[in-house]
C-alpha cells in the first residue's frame, strides 16, 4: 500500500512539473501558427486589393485600381501600410525592401497590360 502511494505521488508530481513546459509549448506554437495567417503574399495583396478589399481604406477597385497605378497615385508602399492596419502584415514589412518589390514588380505588370 506504501508503495503504491509513493508511485501514485511522484507520478502527480512527475505531471505537475510537466505541465508548464507543455503549455510554454503550446502557447508557442499557436503563436506561429497566427503569424502565418496573418501574412499575405504580395502576389496576393495586389489581388486583394484589384478585387476591392481595401475600398474602405481608400484603395480603389478593378479598373479604378489599374488606372491609380498607372498614374503612380498606389504604390507599393500604399498596399502595404493599408495591409498592416488590417493586420495582415506586421509593420516590419515597411523596412522589408524584397517585400516592396515584389509588390511594385506586380504592380509594375499591371501598368503594362
Amino acid at each position: 500500500m506504501k508503495l503504491s502511494l509513493m508511485v501514485a505521488i511522484s507520478i502527480i508530481s512527475a505531471m505537475g512539473v510537466a505541465s508548464p513546459t507543455f503549455a510554454q509549448t503550446k502557447v508557442s506554437i499557436n503563436s506561429e501558427m497566427t503569424r502565418k495567417v496573418l501574412t499575405i503574399t504580395p502576389y496576393d495583396l495586389v489581388t486583394a486589393s484589384y478585387q476591392g478589399r481595401f475600398v474602405g481604406q481608400g484603395i480603389p477597385s478593378a479598373g479604378r485600381f489599374t488606372s491609380a497605378v498607372r498614374s503612380n497615385r498606389i504604390k507599393a508602399e500604399d498596399l502595404v501600410k493599408v495591409a498592416i492596419s488590417q493586420r495582415r502584415l506586421s509593420i516590419e514589412t515597411l523596412e522589408d525592401r524584397g517585400y516592396l518589390y515584389k509588390v511594385q514588380s506586380i504592380l509594375d505588370n499591371l501598368d503594362r497590360n
